[in-house]
């Protein structure tokens, strides 16, 4: 009787012992389907196994084992086969969902890079660092305790104010102060407004100009000097700005004394 051979494993199997080409191999592989298309017992072989019981007197799983019918690595082999087929239908969504992740990383990273901010409701431009310029440091002005920002910025302002007071009482000495301020605020950079603005200025003033000589006896030599000391001691009592002559002027000039200084002023005397 011939010995049976178990778990062999061969290397190399020659059909002729001298080779044309030694060198040329070939691969040889077998499949086992014996078990293909076997996921359940049916009634032919639960009769066939019935049947083999009873002839042989043995259990079911030595006859199942007898008639080839190992249900187990049969419903195995199903079971794997199901996995597989239903991991071919998952994997193509899964790479799809693995990919939109992917996208959406690089989207979130370049949003947070450039500066926004994401939340669960929107996706917001991230506020700037607002700074703050203290005795030539820049600090960022969240970090600043309240007290001392509240502090900080009214000393700014006062700062700023005394600066705009005296480039407005520089370029504009003869306009009411508020509003050379708010003129010098707004046209500073503006070099052909600041020009008529000034000339503005200078007309005023060469207005308010004192003409004319007094004699021994302190009296003006015309009665347009005369109006204009009466004009200018009328402002002095009623605390009148420079850039205020014409309302002054005008009050004077309902005056009997008014009326008579310029009366003598048309006639040249």
């Amino acid at each position: 009787m011939p010995n049976l051979l178990k778990n062999l494993h061969l290397e190399e199997l020659s059909l002729v012992d001298r080779p044309a080409n030694a060198q040329a191999m070939v691969s040889l592989f077998k499949r086992d389907n014996s078990f293909e298309g076997i996921n359940k017992m049916n009634e032919e072989m639960e009769t066939k196994v019935a049947a083999y019981m009873e002839d042989k007197g043995c259990g079911r799983a030595d006859a199942m084992k007898a008639l080839g019918y190992n249900m187990d690595k049969a419903e195995e082999v199903a079971e794997e086969v199901e996995v597989a087929e239903k991991a071919e239908e998952v994997n193509p969504l899964e790479a799809e969902v693995e990919a939109l992740k992917a996208d959406n990383e690089k989207l979130r990273k370049s949003l947070i890079d450039n500066g926004y901010v994401i939340t669960a409701d929107a996706i917001e431009k991230k506020a700037e660092v607002e700074m703050m310029d203290i005795g030539g440091e820049m600090v960022v002005k969240s970090d600043i305790p309240a007290p001392v920002l509240k502090a900080l910025e009214a000393a700014s302002l006062e700062k700023a104010d005394v600066a705009l007071t005296k480039s407005a009482e520089e370029a504009l000495p003869h306009f009411d102060l508020a509003v050379a301020k708010s003129l010098v605020e707004k046209f500073a950079e503006e070099e052909k407004i600041m020009e008529a603005l000034k000339a503005c200025d200078a007309s005023i003033g060469a207005s308010m100009e004192e003409f004319g000589k007094s004699d021994v006896d302190g009296e003006f030599a015309s009665s347009s000097d005369k109006l204009d000391s009466l004009v200018k001691s009328y402002m002095d009592d009623n605390q009148l700005k420079k850039s205020e002559y014409a309302k002054a002027y005008a009050v004077v000039a309902k005056t009997d004394e008014g009326k008579s200084l310029i009366n003598k002023t048309y006639k040249g005397e």
